[in-house]
C-alpha cells in the first residue's frame, strides 16, 4: 500500500476483531529490536561508543516498559532523548544526532510512516530526518532478510484461534508496522486467508485504524481488539471497544485462554464486564513504568 492509498473495508459479519502483529500474533518483538532496528541505528549514526546504554534504553522502551509496541519513529526519538541524558554519554561527551526534528514530527499528528516522514521533510531538508527515512528503509530490508533466513512463525494456537474467529467475525490487522512487513509476515505463514483487511502505519496510528474499520458504527459488545501493549489498549479505549490482552511472557497461555474461553464469551456477548476487567488487571501488572532504567 502506498502513502495516501485508502483500502476498502466492507463488513461481512456483525462481529469485528482487530489484532496487533508483533508481540501479539508473532514472536518478533525481540528480533526486530535486537537484530534489526538497533544495529542498523548504531551503524548509521556511529553509536558504537555508546552501544551498551543505547541498547539498554531502546530495549527497555520497546520491550519491557509501558511504551512496548510504540511506533518505530516515536521509539527512536524517545531512545535518543533518554540516551542524551545517560551518565555515560554525558561523561564521554558523545556527539548524538539532533533528535528534535524527529520529536516534532512524531508530535505533528501525521501518519508515522517512512513515506509520511519523507513528505514532511521535503520543506525542511533535514539531513537527520533523511537518515531516519533511510534507517526505516534499511530496517525493513534487514527484517525481510532475517525472517527469510530464520523464519517468523506465529505463537502456538494463533492459527487455530484465527480460523475459529473468522467463522463469525471480520478480522483486521491493526499495527504500527509497515504494510509491506505485515504482508510478508502474515503471507509467509499463510495467515492472510483469515484476514479481512491489513492496515499498518500508513493508515495512521492504531486508534485511527480501528476508527476507519468501525466507520462510526457503535457496536462495542461486538468489537474486540487483541494486543500485547498499552498502545493496543489505548486504541481500543479510544474507540470504546473491548480489549483482550496477550500478556508478554505468557503468550502461549494467553492464546490458549482466548481459543478455549474468551472467544466463546465474545461471541456469546458475555466478555465485557468482570471477565474483561480481570484480564486487564493481570495485563497491567506486567509492563514497567517509564524511566525505570535510570535507577535499575
Amino acid at each position: 500500500m502506498h502513502p495516501g492509498d485508502t483500502p476498502r473495508f466492507e463488513a461481512k459479519h456483525s462481529f469485528f476483531i482487530g489484532i496487533d502483529s508483533d508481540g501479539t500474533a508473532f514472536d518478533s518483538m525481540e528480533i526486530k529490536q535486537k537484530s534489526v532496528f538497533l544495529p542498523v541505528a548504531v551503524q548509521l549514526w556511529n553509536l558504537h561508543a555508546v552501544q551498551k546504554p543505547f541498547y539498554e534504553i531502546a530495549e527497555f522502551i520497546n520491550l519491557y516498559s509501558v511504551h512496548r509496541g510504540v511506533n518505530r519513529f516515536q521509539a527512536l526519538a524517545m531512545a535518543l532523548e533518554r540516551l542524551a541524558r545517560h551518565p555515560d554519554v554525558i561523561a564521554q561527551r558523545v556527539d548524538l544526532p539532533d533528535y528534535f526534528a524527529l520529536k516534532t514530527f512524531v508530535l505533528s499528528g501525521r501518519a508515522l510512516s517512512a513515506g509520511s516522514l519523507a513528505d514532511y521533510n521535503k520543506a525542511l531538508g533535514s539531513p537527520f530526518l533523511s537518515q531516519v527515512v533511510e534507517w526505516s528503509k534499511r530496517s525493513d530490508e534487514r527484517y525481510a532478510q532475517v525472517t527469510r533466513d530464520e523464519g517468523n512463525p506465529p505463537y502456538p494456537l494463533v492459527r487455530e484461534a484465527l480460523s475459529r474467529a473468522a467463522e463469525n467475525a471480520d478480522i483486521m490487522i491493526v499495527s504500527s508496522s509497515s504494510h509491506e512487513a505485515l504482508i510478508q509476515d502474515w503471507g509467509d505463514t499463510h495467515l492472510l486467508p483469515f484476514i479481512t483487511l491489513v492496515a499498518g502505519q500508513e493508515m495512521g496510528n492504531k486508534a485511527a485504524q480501528l476508527k476507519f474499520a468501525l466507520q462510526g458504527a457503535s457496536r462495542r459488545e461486538r468489537t474486540l481488539m487483541i494486543g500485547d501493549a498499552l498502545g493496543d489498549l489505548d486504541a481500543a479505549r479510544a474507540n470504546n471497544v473491548m480489549f483482550y490482552p496477550i500478556i508478554p511472557g505468557r503468550e502461549k497461555q494467553s492464546w490458549e485462554l482466548f481459543l478455549n474461553e474468551a472467544l466463546h464469551r465474545f461471541f456469546q456477548l458475555t466478555y465485557a464486564g468482570d471477565y474483561e476487567q480481570r484480564l486487564l488487571g493481570e495485563f497491567m501488572t506486567v509492563l514497567r513504568p517509564d524511566e525505570v532504567w535510570l535507577t535499575a
